[in-house]
């Protein structure tokens, strides 16, 4: 469905389930939240699951991406709220998701608690993290960071998608799903705007402390991209929060071991809503 906000932008949320609300939100830049079905969906069961394309991605209304950034996307997630009248919210987000809701908690806090899932602490790490796991590939890592140095050019939906075919089995503990990321609605300018202007220029380190609602820091054991490491300190800095790292999985841990990261979700959920 299509939100109108009260800036006039309109939003694509889709909807899953019932119950206390749950905004969920993707990675990349440049996806959109099909990332996470089916494997999410079972969560509506309990929860009212709102799967939010960001602003300028997927079904939402496009805009000029150098209007975009970390404090937009995190601003949206409240005149989202504001618009459903939601009475509270929980935020999910995954990889660049994550780092979207970090933000969100370190800088406006109004969620009742929050999901980090393969999130990073700040830029300059996660870049050394990556540029690490990289060179332990030897020359395979040197076809995947070609394809992110190709993020700066892609043009179109087919070159968006093939980056992303190149880059899922880094992403991957495992073997990728067949099929997996096909269904997005890709979004080559945004990727390409944040790709040449960088993702944020973030440190949350600093800021953890001060944060005050309940977090899940969820990450899979064979992250290469925000990895192990970055969870630690995002959990060793947030007071009230829990750490979970899910055996078996890389970046992508719901798709790879999705039992046991529901599991988790619905654990903490149920203590913190």
């Amino acid at each position: 469905m299509q939100v109108a906000l009260p800036d006039g932008y309109n939003l694509n949320v889709e909807e899953v389930g019932a119950g206390y609300p749950l905004i969920v939100l993707h990675g990349g830049p440049g996806l959109d939240h099909s990332m996470f079905r089916p494997y999410l969906d079972a969560l509506g069961d309990e929860y009212r699951v709102l799967y939010v394309d960001e602003r300028g991605q997927g079904r939402s209304q496009r805009v000029d991406p150098a209007t975009l950034s970390l404090e937009v996307f995190a601003r949206d997630v409240d005149l989202l709220a504001e618009t459903l009248d939601l009475d509270g919210f929980v935020v999910l987000g995954h990889s660049f998701g994550a780092i979207i809701t970090t933000y969100h908690a370190t800088e406006l806090g109004t969620a009742a608690a929050y999901v980090i899932s393969a999130g990073g602490d700040s830029s300059a790490s996660l870049e050394a993290d990556v540029a690490a796991a990289l060179e332990a590939l030897g020359d395979n890592g040197k076809v995947i960071a070609q394809s992110w140095e190709d993020e700066k050019t892609v043009e179109t939906d087919e070159q968006f998608k093939q980056l992303l075919r190149d880059q899922l089995p880094f992403h991957f503990h495992g073997q990728a799903p067949l099929g997996y990321g096909e269904e997005a609605v890709p979004s080559p300018e945004v990727l390409r705007h944040f790709a040449n202007a960088g993702y944020g220029d973030f440190d949350y380190g600093p800021k953890l402390k001060d944060v005050d609602r309940p977090a899940l820091v969820i990450v899979g054991e064979y992250d290469r991209t925000t990895t192990p490491r970055a969870a630690r300190v995002l959990y060793e800095g947030i007071p009230r929060s829990e750490l979970v790292v899910v055996p078996e999985a890389g970046h992508l841990s719901f798709v790879e071991q999705t039992d046991a990261y529901l599991s988790a979700v619905r654990n903490f959920l149920a203590r913190t809503t």
